[in-house]
């Protein structure tokens, strides 16, 4: 038989800290802070949009992605939206389901329709948009536009780096 071991805490530091990336390189703040702010910000995270709009987080980056780029493949959905096959899956089949997107054929892919919206869909794309544009500058507006627009450009590069990183280590 095999002997129950009993478990015990680890000791508690002594010293206490006021956030959690206190006394952490930077890096790791901005990690931090990036994975933070992307979660408050996301459009469909937020339970009154969800419920005024009907669709979560995964189905609006979906639908937001068609209503500006046109239809896609689902490969491409992946590449886009940087979110892994199964959830661009999950979020194809929901919207299917409610009757907002169809697939189209891809003549030169067969085994690869293209991703669209329905009517139904598109015109949910043109309810949600104004209020995500709203929220998303209400967000902002503690910036003035200079340091919007230099955010946009150190957050492109930080995107373009983190993803030669992930690449060059393999972490894909």
């Amino acid at each position: 038989m095999s002997e129950v071991k009993a478990l015990s805490a680890a000791p508690i530091p002594e010293k206490s800290i006021d956030y959690v990336t206190q006394d952490m390189p930077c890096a790791v703040h901005i990690s931090y802070q990036v994975t933070v702010v992307s979660n408050l910000m996301a459009f469909g995270s937020s339970p009154k949009n969800v419920e005024q709009f009907g669709i979560n987080l995964r189905e609006w980056r979906v639908v937001g992605a068609l209503g500006k780029m046109g239809p896609l493949t689902a490969k491409r959905l992946v590449e886009l939206i940087r979110q892994d096959k199964a959830n661009i899956s999950r979020a194809i089949a929901e919207l299917s389901a409610k009757n907002y997107i169809i697939k189209m054929p891809n003549n030169a892919h067969k085994k690869s329709p293209f991703i669209w919206l329905t009517i139904e869909g598109l015109a949910l794309y043109d309810t949600i948009y104004p209020t995500f544009t709203q929220q998303a500058e209400m967000f902002a507006s503690v910036l003035c536009e200079q340091e919007q627009a230099l955010l946009c450009q150190l957050l492109d590069r930080l995107k373009d780096n983190t993803e030669k990183v992930r690449k060059e280590q393999e972490l894909d």
